[in-house]
Order: structure tokens, then sequence, then C-alpha cells
């Protein structure tokens, strides 16, 4: 396997992603490809879970699988944005970008992507050497728009 060239971190950064995949082949692909492109992961495999992580704390970019099995990732996002009706108003839970997995269903009330803030889609198959220089890209666009945020795992750094 062609490993994908490293280009050194911009201000030696490394954004933390939280992959949500029930998919064990795609759950073990992303945990222990990523790392290798330049990013911490950490990994949950059910979208109620994820619901409660984000009370506790906050990811830089999240890598969601299309066809969970335990929680529509359409809602899952909606929820995680607060624009869900099951979703207390004004409530959103990060505004980390999404990067999915697969392809979400097509329905005629889904939001548009830029208000789930849905980065980019991946379609399989994937490879890794396409999918490090696509969350890299996402990262640029997310700090060129937030220059001055902190990433998800700066304070734990500073010790």
């Amino acid at each position: 396997m062609i490993r994908p060239r490293l280009d050194a971190q911009r201000y030696n950064e490394r954004p933390h992603v939280l992959i949500i995949s029930d998919d064990p082949a795609l759950a073990e692909f992303l945990s222990q490809g990523l790392p290798l492109g330049g990013f911490w992961t950490s990994l949950i495999a059910s979208g109620l879970q994820a619901l409660e992580v984000f009370r506790l704390r906050q990811f830089d970019m999240i890598a969601i699988d299309a066809s969970l099995q335990s929680f529509d990732a359409m809602e899952l996002m909606r929820r995680l944005r607060g624009i869900s009706p099951r979703a207390e108003a004004g409530s959103a839970r990060t505004s980390a970008p999404f990067v999915v997995f697969g392809a979400l269903p097509a329905t005629s009330d889904a939001p548009s992507d830029d208000e789930l803030g849905i980065a980019a889609r991946i379609l399989p198959p994937v490879e890794l050497e396409e999918v490090v220089p696509v969350l890299h890209g996402v990262f640029a666009q997310w700090r060129a728009a937030h220059p001055d945020a902190p990433l998800a795992d700066a304070a734990s750094r500073d010790f």
C-alpha cells in the first residue's frame, strides 16, 4: 500500500477527528489510517453515544458513516446542529465540519449541506490516499474561517 505523502502541518496542528461508525471495517480503516495522515482520532459506534460525548467535549472534525444502523445519520447531524424538531431550540452541540462517508438518503425535507455543515462527501470505494487530502482541505477551510479558534485538544497539550 502506498502511504500518503504528509506535508508539514501548518502551525504544527493536528486536528482531532471524531469517527462515528458502526461498520467495523470503516471504523478500523479510519481510526488506523487517519493518524498516518496527521490527525488524532476517536471512535464512537453509536449515534446516541455521540450525542452524549458532545456534552463533555468538542472535536475539530466529524467523520460520519451515512449508513449508521444504530441511529439515522441525518437525524444525528440535525441534533448535533440543533435543527432537529427533537432538539431544543438553539441547542447546537457542535459547529465542527462533517465529512460524510457514503450516500445519505435523499428526502424532500433534508437540510442543505451548508445548513448541516457537511464540508465533504466521500463515496466508496474509500482509499486513504484520497481521504487524507480531503480532510486536510476541510480543515484548511475551517482554519481560514476561524484563524484564532483553538483546536479541540489545545488545552490538553498545554500541560
